[in-house]
């Protein structure tokens, strides 16, 4: 190494140049640093529930969180990652990501099942509900049959809160249903992570 002043010889630690008194200017590559770290990027879309699972898999992929976005609808938010190019085992990485993707969308799914089939049934006896409601209010306005309408206005009422009470319950019982297979997808997720450590320490 040389001062890029005067030429003469430098040992390396000098921070200025003894004979002219030059600032000694180090390049990385003189300090045995790259020049230049190569990454490849990723993206991915996840409920805004499964955030901190999703950056801790990536992580253990050897992904570094580098954004995150969360969606103004739909409760969802849009990670990107990067990870350097030269990182080993690529293969296996990729095929532990993928697993990892596949239980991730699975918990998901299974937590959209506590309440899918609630929504469905309440909405279904809040429609009749409402249409029973309606009928009994044409009979005490419309038609003149006050006591008729009256009572056929109640049973549209109960049954709107029967719908309320219905979503409660199946929710409920979805719950105690799916629970068991999250926690499943948790314990394999967990072992995906385990996997992957292992592969990036073996490399």
């Amino acid at each position: 190494m040389y001062c890029s002043n005067c030429g003469n010889e430098l040992t390396g630690a000098e921070r200025v140049c003894p004979s002219c008194g030059t600032p000694v200017v180090t390049s990385p590559a003189a300090q045995g640093q790259p020049l230049h770290t190569s990454y490849e990027y990723a993206r991915t879309t996840v409920a805004n529930d499964l955030v901190t699972v999703t950056c801790d898999c990536y992580e253990n992929l050897g992904w570094e969180l580098t954004g995150s976005k969360m969606s103004s609808a739909g409760g969802t938010t849009a990670l990107s990652f990067r990870r350097s190019r030269k990182i080993k085992s690529k293969a296996q990485l990729v095929k532990i990501q993928r697993t990892m993707d596949d239980l991730i969308d699975s918990i998901a799914g299974l937590e959209g099942e506590k309440t899918r089939k609630a929504t469905v049934r309440a909405v279904s006896l809040g429609i009749v509900a409402a249409l029973v409601l309606g009928v009994g209010m044409c009979c005490t306005m419309v038609w003149s049959l006050m006591v008729p309408g009256i009572v056929v206005g109640v049973v549209g009422i109960v049954g709107c809160v029967a719908a309320w009470l219905l979503y409660r319950s199946t929710v409920v019982s979805e719950t105690a249903r799916v629970t068991p297979r999250i926690e499943a997808a948790y314990d394999s997720l967990a072992t995906a992570c385990e996997e992957a450590q292992t592969v990036l320490t073996a490399a």
